[in-house]
């Protein structure tokens, strides 16, 4: 079987026309046919379908006759197809040599009823193809929309899709501009590369097109016609061979954020479908000005967590950041330097003439010192009057002659509410040659030259000399992130003990890290921590003490309370996605309950990002681990979030226990914590207990579980029972 004129194959359906060959192919089997011939017109153009000993251009021929209404051969019989949607006509060709069938006529009004219902099948099997395809395509696009990573992205992707989705000839996003009133293309599609360039690069102002200002005034969408536009738009219309523009307004949360436009070629382009296309066209409007708002928003957040709110330059954090950066990707021979520049007797300013001068001053300065600067530069408002600048891919004289520049550019005076005021700053410079730098140290660094220029009389740039490089030993944060692989981190143990009965019984431990250093002997945590934590090791720790922990647990002999172990954790591991998985081999490997192992939190610092620690906590009970707040009283807030944190445990600080039995206010502060964990069904660890006054007071405070020197000091060996001592 044979289709052609239009491709009826890409057409149609394939179930469709299957129905119809199996029509044609009845027909001219049939008595006396030799061919058949089914002839269509619809929207879309013609289409023929036959079968028999007919080739493709007769039966070409053959059904432009029948559509025409031309003479057509004797020994052919010609039928109209009934048909709701386009004209068809059945040609049935027979043997002239051949009697005529006395049926043939009844026969060929069956044929066309039944090629009648397999082109309405056709047609509906189209329609829901396209319906189909349709929302495939929308869904695409709906995701597209949603998900795009800027404002440039969003706009290609609309451009791209409009055409396609309205039938438009090409498309434009334009972003409004409403402080000078102008729109400006960001995205086109469907024009040559001259339209489109032009269209990139001129602006269009709506105060010089009544059109679009109407239209941006009312906030509604309308089609323009090339026959009505005011001269500007008809002069763009000419330019990009536009004859109809359908334009839609973007608009989020009463915000105009841009215009949508959809153009064709022809003038009446719309006559039959214009509600259509526009119910389209404004659906996408409102999903792209929804994205567009929302990446506002976000870009807008972002923005204010890197930037200072008055002068909006970078901020410390997105400073040190981006120094950082600098000094990793550095190179022998490309030299950083940091530039401290702090305005000499600035306060005076804010006293004399108010801190909205002030303001306004330090709004210049930072625009003086911008404009000092090349691009790949970076000048930050760290605090108050103190300003920093990076200097990137720099020498000792060229970072010099920068810091000058910069106090020479503050020395004539600023213009600050009718009056002219004058100001000088102190520079520090100091320089790193190379990678390997430290941003701390340089910083450090530009700040003690910084107080020397102003020791020196101010108004001037002291430079601290180039950082020399790191030698090459190994520095403790080095050796740090080696303790672990190389067997040098240790755990002590100190034990927790129930002193409701007079002799007491250890119910646990506290897994105490320790660090045996080759050269430094073994070091306590006060001596490591907190250069773990500033150099992002910390995680490494806490996981290794955490496995540790659970194999001195398990290599326990079965006694007749299985012993809980305590380990320290910091928030950043709570966050890490190591942290879960970690736990749960180190538990799994040794054949431990998860109710044997706790997790303490140390509170001053953990609750500093409450969201993302509390999910880490809810997973950890989900485990069925128990967890621990430690240095309970210590932090903030912490009274009014205790109930809706899922610890199991808190640990009375170490510096109200001191003070017991003695400082009144102590005791008040340890009753009532105990009072309230009742309340609360959470267990109670008093810690730093140093001597019987105040394991007495806890006692009669009604405290069950103690730890501290008095009852155990840490040590290597994990204890099940006490020495031997008096506890009552």
């Amino acid at each position: 079987m044979v289709r052609g004129m239009a491709h009826a194959h890409e057409l149609a359906d394939v179930h469709g026309d299957v129905a119809l060959d199996r029509v044609l192919e009845q027909v001219a089997r049939s008595a006396g046919a030799v061919a058949a011939v089914l002839a269509v017109e619809c929207a879309d153009g013609r289409h023929v379908w036959h079968a028999g000993d007919l080739d493709v251009r007769d039966a070409e021929a053959l059904a432009e006759g029948v559509l025409e209404q031309g003479a057509v051969p004797e020994h052919v019989l010609v039928t109209q197809v009934p048909c709701r949607t386009c004209t068809a006509v059945l040609a049935v060709v027979h043997d002239p040599a051949a009697p005529l069938d006395p049926a043939a006529d009844r026969l060929l009004e069956a044929a066309a009823a039944h090629a009648g219902v397999a082109l309405e099948l056709r047609t509906v099997l189209e329609v829901g193809t396209r319906e189909s395809e349709r929302m495939t395509r929308l869904a695409r696009l709906t995701h597209e929309v949603a998900t795009a990573a800027d404002e440039q992205t969003l706009a290609d992707v609309v451009a791209r899709a409009l055409p396609g989705l309205t039938g438009a000839r090409a498309a434009t996003v334009m972003r409004l501009e409403p402080k000078v009133g102008e729109l400006h293309v960001v995205a086109a599609h469907g024009h040559d590369d001259a339209q489109r360039e032009h269209l990139l690069v001129t602006p269009i102002r709506a105060s010089e097109v009544p059109e679009l200002a109407a239209m941006l005034n009312r906030r509604e969408p309308a089609v323009l016609h090339i026959a009505t536009a005011s001269e500007p738009l008809r002069e763009l219309f000419r330019i990009t061979g536009s004859a109809t523009v359908l334009s839609v307004p973007l608009v989020a949360e009463d915000q105009l954020l841009g215009v949508l436009t959809a153009g064709w070629g022809q003038v009446d382009a719309l006559a039959d479908g214009e509600a259509e296309v526009l119910d389209s066209l404004v659906s996408l409007a409102e999903l792209a000005s929804t994205s567009w708002h929302n990446l506002r928003l976000l870009a807008a957040v972002h923005h204010q967590s890197t930037h200072d709110g008055l002068t909006g330059l970078a901020n410390r954090t997105s400073f040190r950041n981006r120094l950082d950066e600098v000094l990793r990707d550095a190179v022998d021979g490309e030299g950083t330097a940091v530039v401290l520049c702090d305005l000499d007797r600035f306060t005076g300013i804010n006293q004399l003439f108010g801190h909205s001068a002030g303001d306004e001053m330090l709004r210049q300065v930072a625009a003086r010192l911008g404009g000092e600067l090349r691009a790949q530069d970076v000048v930050a408002r760290l605090a108050g009057d103190e300003f920093a600048v990076l200097l990137v891919d720099v020498d000792d004289q060229r970072a010099d002659a920068v810091a000058h520049r910069l106090v020479d550019s503050l020395d004539s005076a600023f213009r600050i509410e009718g009056r002219d005021l004058r100001i000088t700053v102190s520079v520090g410079l100091a320089v790193h040659d190379g990678g390997g730098g430290r941003g701390d140290r340089l910083l450090a660094a530009a700040d003690q030259a910084m107080r020397e220029a102003k020791q020196r009389g101010r108004n001037q740039v002291v430079m601290a000399g180039a950082e020399e490089s790191a030698p090459v030993v190994p520095s403790l944060e080095a050796e740090l992130a080696q303790a672990a692989g190389s067997n040098q981190l240790r755990l002590f143990f100190q034990p927790l003990v129930d002193v409701t009965t007079p002799d007491g019984g250890v119910v646990g431990a506290e897994a105490l890290l320790r660090w045996a250093h080759p050269r430094l002997g073994l070091l306590s945590p006060a001596a490591f921590l907190p250069l773990a934590e500033e150099s992002g090791l910390v995680t490494e720790l806490d996981l290794w003490a955490v496995d540790a922990a659970c194999g001195a647990l398990a290599g326990l002999e079965p006694g007749p309370v299985p012993l809980r172990i305590a380990v320290n954790m910091a928030s950043a591991t709570l966050l890490d996605p190591r942290m879960l998985p970690t736990i749960r081999t180190a538990l799994a490997s040794r054949g431990l309950e998860p109710g044997r192992l706790e997790i303490e939190v140390v509170e001053s610092r953990a609750l500093a990002d409450l969201p993302g620690v509390v999910d880490a906590m809810r997973e950890l009970r989900q485990l069925g681990v128990r967890l621990s707040l430690d240095d309970f009283g210590t932090g903030y807030s912490t009274l009014s979030w205790l109930h809706s944190l899922p610890v199991d445990q808190i640990k009375i600080d170490r510096s109200f226990v001191m003070r017991l039995p003695d400082d009144g206010a102590s005791v008040a502060v340890v009753r009532g914590v105990l009072a309230l964990a009742r309340e609360l069904s959470i267990e109670v660890v008093a810690e730093g207990v140093e001597d019987a006054e105040q394991l007495a007071s806890l006692r009669a405070a009604g405290c069950d579980i103690v730890q501290g020197y008095l009852l155990g000091r840490p040590g290597p060996v994990l204890l099940q029972h006490l020495v031997a001592r008096e506890i009552a």
